[in-house]
């Protein structure tokens, strides 16, 4: 078979289009697009260009494939981004992605990119030139009706939005991307997580009885139409529901049967994200279990350094700061936090203020009064990033004890809790 009758039949069948679905969106015959599948007829230039129109590619890559100039440089360019990522130069893989000519890539490779640049956004703390990426991603994902990766970039997006503060954008999002691919990937495990991340983000918008409702629901579908990571994902995200309703043993349970189910694959990068999340919640339960949570960081150790991801190997070491903290264990829990911090100095990061909560913690239980109240002064410049909503109250009411048990000035800890009451929505009118 002819290289480019192979390449119109992978990409149709990647498309999930059938003959008769590629011939009419190409205005041909469907016995024509069957004879240039088989190599019986070679296409013309114009059968070409409505081809690649149809199936979301180029030309240039119907008659090339991955030899074409455009996509070998494309590749490169993802290359050497994934390895400045790696080396903590986020800002310069951005500058190296924005340079990739998209229009003369498929939609693969178009979404590949896209995908690396969203995330390299991401880390440099540009969580909103992120989501934006990530909606483009989407959009030529569905219109190349390639559903099922639509949906993953789907979910990265309503986390992305969930994270930039644009609580609203997230849930309309989340919701409008469901719809669309509804029929085309209903039952995939990639609509599955899309739909119990969407349920993690009405969670952070307030909406939490909803949001359990709708994750009871989800949880019974997946149980019957899911495979075991669908289960796993939707145990994942009620987790969160669970703790914004103050039941953290039913949180911890979801974990634990998430991490169950996914069976401690370490290699699969979720996995330690999970242990990661599980590590924070012992800490956070009556009474708090460090020796556990340690347990769960050495697990996923691993895993994390040969990830290479900064933002979590700082939460790794913000968590173990925590739980050695929480064992006494002050010299060495100051030096984890101290890694955090340094790991997030990069940019405006919003998750910089738990690193910076824990180092101020440190310290203050060493009698280092003035350090600490400097770490907490960073913290106060990173919650000043955060939306309106409980997240937003919680973390300014965590400063404002803060504050007092350090011995702030009075006025710098009734600010902290008057923030903590606007953020929650009820606001004062007491100066």
């Amino acid at each position: 078979m002819h290289p480019v009758s192979e390449r119109i039949r992978d990409a149709r069948e990647r498309s999930g289009l059938s003959q008769a679905d590629l011939a009419r969106a190409a205005m041909m015959h469907p016995s024509y697009v069957s004879h240039l599948e088989r190599g019986v007829r070679g296409p013309g230039d114009g059968a070409l260009e409505r081809l690649a129109r149809a199936l979301g590619v180029t030309s240039t890559y119907l008659e090339q494939g991955d030899r074409s100039p455009a996509y070998q440089a494309s590749e490169a360019s993802v290359v050497r981004a994934r390895q400045l990522v790696r080396a903590g130069r986020a800002s310069e893989a951005v500058a190296e992605l924005a340079t990739v000519e998209l229009d003369s890539l498929d939609v693969d490779q178009s979404a590949r990119v896209l995908l690396a640049h969203a995330e390299a956004l991401d880390l440099a703390g540009d969580l909103e030139a992120s989501a934006h990426v990530l909606a483009d991603t989407t959009r030529r994902l569905v219109d190349g009706h390639r559903p099922q990766r639509a949906a993953y970039a789907a979910t990265r997006l309503v986390m992305a939005l969930t994270e930039a503060g644009d609580l609203h954008g997230a849930v309309h999002a989340g919701e409008d991307h469901l719809r669309v691919l509804a029929t085309s990937a209903a039952g995939t495990d990639e609509v599955f997580r899309l739909e119990s991340t969407l349920v993690w983000a009405y969670v952070a918008r307030g909406d939490v009885t909803y949001a359990r409702v709708r994750g009871a629901d989800l949880l019974a579908r997946a149980l019957v139409h899911g495979s075991a990571r669908a289960v796993w994902s939707v145990h994942w995200n009620l987790a969160f529901v669970d703790d914004a309703f103050g039941d953290a043993d039913d949180a911890l349970a979801h974990l634990r049967a998430a991490l169950a189910i996914a069976g401690g694959e370490e290699a699969e990068r979720d996995v330690p994200r999970l242990r990661l999340d599980l590590a924070q919640l012992l800490l956070q339960v009556t009474p708090a279990r460090p020796r556990e949570a340690l347990a769960e960081l050495d697990a996923a150790g691993t895993a994390l350094e040969v990830g290479e991801s900064h933002v979590e190997l700082a939460r790794a070491a913000t968590i173990r700061a925590r739980a050695l903290l929480l064992l006494g264990q002050n010299r060495p829990a100051l030096v984890h936090a101290a890694r955090a911090a340094e790991m997030l100095s990069a940019g405006e990061r919003r998750d910089a203020a738990a690193a910076h909560e824990v180092l101020g913690d440190v310290l203050l239980a060493a009698g280092e009064r003035t350090a600490a109240l400097k770490a907490y002064r960073q913290v106060q410049d990173r919650l000043d990033l955060l939306p309106a909503g409980r997240t937003g109250a919680v973390a300014w009411r965590r400063l404002g004890d803060r504050l007092r048990a350090a011995g702030d000035d009075r006025a710098r800890v009734a600010e902290a809790y008057r923030r903590a009451l606007d953020a929650a929505g009820v606001g004062t009118t007491h100066p």
